[in-house]
Order: structure tokens, then sequence, then C-alpha cells
């Protein structure tokens, strides 16, 4: 089967979720804060990124992208299982932008196939999409998961008409599906996940691609994609994901990225500034009676104008600007707080709520100091004291 890929895409994706954010301090509602409570050591060298938490066995899988390396470890931060991705031999997984995440047990990779591992590291089956494809959006939030005794992924576009992504984009905005439920017996396969209604973005305009996000918490699931400050929740049913509701994030002072007409998509980032941040969400935490929103909210294209992007340490410094907050909604997803100053400490861009209830991120060490032979695992709780 003939994989065809967009290379650019996902090399932007990848570059909008590594870029790091300052953090602004707000007061609209000082009555919200995420306090840190506790913090583990993992003894492990090098870069690493929180992928994942089990519930069920209370432990955390990060991986290292540089050296394909996947960790395992429990909450004390003793390290259970290392492994490195094979990159030949009878255990090699293909793909870019690999995303491993816990599976019914197991490990699920979404790489050019469906990789199902043990937790050991060992390959325990491969499993084809049944129609060649090509990808609109990629990077670090493609993954793959059980859904009952079914498999669920990110849709990739079919490709046997060729690669047009005009007319992908407009499928997706005319309430195209995001993600797909696999038979792996039968080998058929059911579109899922079918994008909402909005008025966030204009039929005939381009508003960059829609790198989406998606998460869920037991039966509810959340969708989200770039240069829209609002997500979209949906329910698990017989093995489909439903559309219940749209929420917005009402955030101040958010620039969103200029559209262009469809037809000339490829201008998009030539015209905001060459800069590929636009606005989005970042990270969900569905907590036991709220709901965060972690979210940037982009700069106006004044500020973009100040910097000399084709200067590295200025164009780094205009990243580094970029607003980056939170917001807190309650469980039936009324807004409480919004704007919220997100610790200088924590990398917000990977969090996990653990089954206590409480958020757990790696430290920042660009922003809290380099720890060359260790990492450190920082656990919050959202405060809600009194103005």
């Amino acid at each position: 089967m003939s994989n065809l890929r967009l290379t650019l895409i996902p090399l932007l994706a990848t570059c909008l979720l590594s870029c790091s954010r300052s953090q602004k301090e707000t007061t609209d509602s000082p009555s919200y804060s995420l306090q840190l409570v506790d913090s583990v050591r993992i003894d492990y060298m090098g870069s690493l990124e929180l992928k994942d938490y089990d519930p069920e066995t209370n432990l955390f899988l990060a991986y290292n992208q540089q050296k394909k390396e996947v960790l395992i470890f429990d909450t004390s931060g003793a390290i259970q299982h290392t492994f490195i991705l094979q990159d030949d031999g009878p255990e090699a997984i293909s793909g870019y932008g690999l995303n491993p995440r816990f599976s019914a047990g197991n490990i699920c990779i979404f790489g050019d196939k469906i990789y199902t591992l043990s937790r050991q590291g060992k390959v325990l089956n491969r499993t084809e999409i049944p129609y060649p494809y090509f990808w609109i959006v990629g990077g670090a939030h493609i993954a793959a998961s059980s859904l009952g005794d079914k498999l669920l992924y990110y849709k990739p576009e079919p490709a046997e008409e060729g690669q047009d992504r005009q007319a992908a984009y407009q499928r997706m905005l005319d309430g195209g599906p995001m993600m797909e439920v696999l038979d792996t017996i039968s080998g058929e396969y059911d579109p899922t996940m079918n994008f909402p209604e909005t008025d966030a973005f204009e039929e005939g305009f381009f508003y960059g691609y829609p790198t989406p996000l998606i998460q869920n918490s037991g039966s509810q699931w959340f969708l989200s994609v770039t240069n829209a400050l609002e997500f979209h929740v949906y329910s698990e049913r017989e093995q489909q994901l439903l559309f219940e509701r749209t929420v917005k994030i009402p955030a101040k002072n958010a620039y969103m990225d200029q559209p262009v007409p469809l037809e000339q998509m490829d201008t998009f980032f030539e015209k905001n500034g060459l800069v590929y941040r636009i606005p989005q969400i970042h990270r969900f935490l569905p907590l036991k009676d709220h709901f965060i929103a972690f979210y940037s909210k982009g700069v106006s294209p004044e500020t973009k104008a100040a910097y000399d992007v084709s200067d590295p340490a200025q164009r780094r410094e205009l990243v580094y600007s970029f607003p980056m907050e939170f917001a807190v909604f309650d469980s039936e997803f009324g807004l409480c707080a919004v704007d919220l100053s997100i610790p200088k400490n924590m990398v917000p861009f990977t969090a996990l709520v653990d089954k206590e209830g409480q958020i757990v991120a790696l430290k920042d060490q660009e922003q809290a100091g380099v720890e060359e032979d260790f990492h450190t695992l920082f656990q919050y709780s959202l405060d809600f004291g009194q103005e």
C-alpha cells in the first residue's frame, strides 16, 4: 500500500507544540490557581515528554523523541520499563512524530501503520489502514487506541483520488470525520467524531492547518483545532463518538491568525508573519468537579511586525512572548474563570490528571533550571479559595 505524506505540515505542527511560552499574570479571577503540592524525581538522562497515564496500574508513560526511547515509571518515579523503538529488524516501527500511548494493557503507536506493543516493547501486532492515505495534519498529537474490541485512530485523508488539500480542508468544515473505528477482524471501518458546525471558520477561507487535539475522559471525548478558542464535547456510545456541544473560551486580547482565500492557502504562513504559532487549546484536564483548558492567544500583528523573524534570536524572543493561560469550567462546562496564569515551572503541553484528581506535569527546565541527569514530575491541585 502506498502511503503518501505531506512532510511540511507535520513539521509545522511539531514546531507548534515545541514552542515555549511566557507567563502573563492576570487578575480576572484570582480565586483560582494551580498550587504545587508534591514532586517526584525520575532518574533519567535525556529529553523527555510525558505522554500518558494509566489509572488502572498507576503508571506513567514518557518518550524521548530523539532516542526513540519509551519510559514507563510509577508514582514514586521508579522506572518499571524502558526500551528503544527499533528502526529495522523484526521489531521495526516506522513513521514520523511517533506518539506512544497506553491502550488496553498494552501500548499503541500510530506510525506508517498502527503498532500494538507490550509494555516491555515487544511488537504484538501491526494493523494496516485499509486504504491508501496521506496526512493533511500531523505532529505529536496523532494517536491510536482501543475502543471496545476495535481500534480508534485519527482519520487520515484517503489518497485514492490524489492529494487535494483544499478539498480535504473543506470536507472537514462540512462535517467530515476526525476519527475512524476499525474492526481488525473483519477489516470494516467506520468514520466517527464528525466536525460540528462552527462560526469560527468562514467558508471559502483557509485558517491554517487544523491540527486536532483529541483527548478523552471516561465516556466523554474532547476535540479542538488550531486558530479557534473553542472545543467540542462528544459522548461515546456504541463505539461511536457523537457530538454533544461546543464550548467557547472568552479569552481577552486573543489574536487569531488571519485567513486567506482557500485557493491561496499556501500564502497563509507568509501572511501571518512567518511565525506558525496560531492561537489554540493545548490541553484538556478533566477534574472531579471542574474542567481545565490550557490555551495560547497569539499576539497582535503590530507585535509580530516589531521582530525580525529571520534573526533566530529575535524569532525565539517573539515565540516566548506568546501568552499561554488557562480557563476553568464547572463539571457542566459552565465558565468559572478565564485567562489565568500557568505556573512558570511546569510543561503544560502534556500535563495529565492522575486517579487522585491531581494535575501532573514535568518540570520546565528552560524556565525553572536544568537538571542534567534527572527529571522532576510536579503534582498540582486546583485551588479555588475565596478572592
